[in-house]
């Protein structure tokens, strides 16, 4: 549902001429993964890579061997590791025989050689998603950016907006500083929804807005109080630090114990819009 976190590419400490000085003489495991609604997880898994060292191939920092499994109550699923050019990395561990339900807590497992790690995530009920709205930007209507309207938000939800361009975008990324609570949300104004934050970013002002005539689907999704912690900081960390890709790692907080990242269940509701039309 979204891109592969900033901190699987981050830099782990400053570096010089020789390799970085980890504690347990390996960089740390970085997962990210999440289950939502209905459907499979996805679970990605890395090493921190240090951006100011020489790598010669960000390829060899996945973990593509790993052992990853997660239990939806007393049942174990080991997922299968496969290619999936969707993502970045663009290896992914995943199961059919597992699709996210609301209620349920999911313990997610990675074993690999030298390290064991672990989460849990719970599913929440997904967000009374409503309805979408879209707002020209400038007078000559080019540019557009969409209000997401919800309801019956409590002041201590926590809710994350992602959006995909239909036709363009292969999968969901997280619209930009598109994390909140209901104690944030005012119903009158509803939450704007930008272009999705990932590796194609270019850079330009376009980018923050969308054009006449696209077609957009955006999902609402719920979020556990420690999951809004993790998103929220990384909303900021990318705001401030204007490169929408290889960013920040270090302050971010994680939910994976033993490794940093994140393990997500997320109850959704899913909207769709034309650009210029309401």
């Amino acid at each position: 549902m979204m891109m592969a976190i900033a901190m699987a590419v981050a830099t782990a400490g400053g570096c010089t001429d020789t390799e970085p000085d980890y504690p347990s003489g390996t960089p740390p495991l970085v997962v990210e993964g999440w289950i939502e609604e209905g459907m499979p997880p996805v679970v990605m898994v890395t090493r921190a890579v240090d951006l100011t060292c020489d790598t010669a191939s960000f390829d060899g920092f996945v973990e593509r061997w790993a052992r990853v499994s997660i239990f939806d109550g007393e049942k174990r699923h080991i997922l299968t590791g496969q290619i999936d050019k969707n993502y970045m990395p663009s290896f992914i561990f995943t199961t059919s025989r597992l699709h996210g339900e609301v209620g349920h807590t999911y313990r997610l497992l990675v074993e690999t050689e030298k390290d064991t790690v672990e989460s849990y995530a719970t599913m929440y009920p997904a967000p009374d998603f409503k309805s979408l709205k879209t707002i020209a930007e400038n007078e000559d209507s080019t540019s557009y950016y969409i209000q997401a309207f919800i309801d019956g938000l409590e002041p201590d939800d926590c809710c994350k907006l992602f959006v995909k361009r239909n036709g363009e975008d292969t999968r969901f990324y997280g619209s930009f500083m598109g994390t909140f609570t209901g104690a944030q949300y005012k119903a009158e104004e509803g939450w704007n929804v930008t272009p999705g934050v990932h590796g194609g970013y270019t850079g330009t002002s376009a980018d923050h807005f969308f054009a006449p005539g696209e077609k957009v689907s955006v999902k609402a999704c719920s979020l556990e109080p420690s999951l809004y912690e993790f998103w929220n900081i990384y909303d900021a960390n990318i705001s401030l630090s204007q490169n929408l890709f290889f960013t920040f790692a270090g302050n971010c907080p994680s939910n994976i114990k033993g490794g940093l990242g994140y393990w997500a269940a997320y109850g959704v509701t899913q909207r769709s819009i034309k650009i210029g039309g309401n």
